[in-house]
């Protein structure tokens, strides 16, 4: 089993990177907000080519029997591995369900969430139906504590917290969601996001 790897990234893909560790090129799947992170680290001229960037990701592999291929997904940070563990524990939520959710939610507002029983927020991640979001709160709400996400004090999971997740998710740093969001005039959750990304689109 393999638990972490150092390397260089030889590629960026849409949803991975190549990692090149002793010579041999690892295809790793991670969320976009690190994808996003890993690109700006790299001298980028062509996808193709990168002036490599030396990280580690810690990681979980599975052999995928029906597929016949052996999938990593990795995390700059152990507590995501951590949660990602805990939510594929969850029935009916596999490794590319766990991503999907972190793809969209920061891992500090799900476990808030998923204290707080906040089944609504939860829902706003597609796929993830009123059953399964019920699901992953019972199975998960005496697991969580021991994770440990940093100051969970002030945490907003109203439409503030949630239109500057979205932006981080997509790469924007807390600075630049928060100033985009003061200016943005949408009332609604999708119309904050979408202002504010013709607004950081602009600078």
């Amino acid at each position: 089993m393999i638990s972490f790897l150092e390397g260089k990234i030889e590629h960026l893909g849409e949803k991975h990177v190549i990692l090149n560790t002793g010579g041999i090129g690892y295809k790793v799947t991670v969320v976009p907000k690190l994808l996003n992170i890993l690109s700006k680290s790299t001298d980028i001229v062509n996808p193709e080519v990168t002036k490599a960037a030396f990280v580690k990701l810690f990681i979980h592999s599975q052999l995928n029997m029906r597929e016949g291929t052996f999938d990593m997904y990795g995390f700059d940070k152990r507590e995501d591995l951590e949660l990602f563990h805990l939510l594929t524990s969850v029935s009916g939520i596999g490794p590319k369900g766990a991503m999907n959710i972190l793809s969209v939610v920061e891992p500090k507002h799900l476990k808030a969430a998923v204290v707080n029983e906040d089944a609504g927020y939860l829902k706003r991640v597609s796929g993830l139906g009123p059953k399964i979001a019920s699901r992953l709160i019972l199975e998960l709400k005496n697991k969580v504590d021991h994770i440990d996400m940093g100051d969970m004090k002030g945490v907003d999971l109203g439409q503030e917290g949630q239109a500057t997740e979205a932006l981080l998710a997509l790469g924007y740093s807390q600075y630049q969601a928060k100033e985009a969001l003061k200016e943005s005039r949408g009332k609604t959750l999708e119309e904050k996001v979408r202002e504010a990304l013709r607004l950081l689109g602009k600078r």
